[in-house]
């Protein structure tokens, strides 16, 4: 779907009805922003509205989606390929939803993890040794992506790289431990 077109259609069948954009918001229980943002080609309304819309504009959902009248032989004809664009687009929201999601869970966990190996740091001198408390908090995240990425791959789903980000959580606690000890281990020698 072309977000100019669907707004360029909007608003000429609500102008056609002699509706303002506030009286077609309140039709929606939407704000009239929200209705410019559409007009303007700046985005979709939400899929639940996509029927009252219809409605209010006087027009079938096909036609909506479509953003043209359309003849009522080649009605059934392209709701099908109508229906799959709006799934489609409803798919990928959700794909960035769950990336967007995953990212920034990884930073958290490598930010809690690293802030955990320096809270529990300790160096001894006699020995030469470090030790610090092992981050569980970058392990059991790092476990779960993995699982989670597997699983969806199974489900023939897109990864997204999450059981790679999985793996690198994993690896997080050993990369600091050693950054660590090569540090001490040169500043006190």
């Amino acid at each position: 779907m072309d977000a100019c077109k669907f707004g360029c259609f909007v608003a000429d069948r609500r102008k056609e009805l002699n509706m303002s954009q506030k009286d077609l918001a309140a039709k929606l229980q939407v704000t009239d922003k929200a209705i410019s943002k559409w007009e303007r080609g700046l985005g979709f309304p939400d899929i639940n509205s996509l029927e009252p819309l219809a409605d209010a504009l006087d027009v079938s959902i096909t036609e909506l989606m479509k953003s043209e009248k359309i003849s009522q032989t080649s009605l059934t004809q392209e709701t099908d390929d109508i229906v799959k664009n709006v799934v489609n687009v409803a798919s990928i929201d959700a794909e960035e939803k769950r990336k967007i999601i995953a990212y920034t869970f990884a930073g958290t966990t490598f930010i809690l993890a690293f802030l955990e190996i320096l809270l529990t740091l300790k160096w001894d001198n006699e020995t030469a040794s470090l030790s610090a408390t092992i981050p569980y908090i970058a392990v059991i995240p790092g476990l779960l992506m993995i699982v989670w990425g597997i699983v969806s791959k199974v489900k023939g789903k897109q990864t997204n790289g999450i059981w790679a980000l999985g793996i690198c959580l994993l690896l997080v606690p050993v990369i600091l431990y050693c950054g660590a000890f090569l540090v001490l281990s040169m500043i006190h020698s």
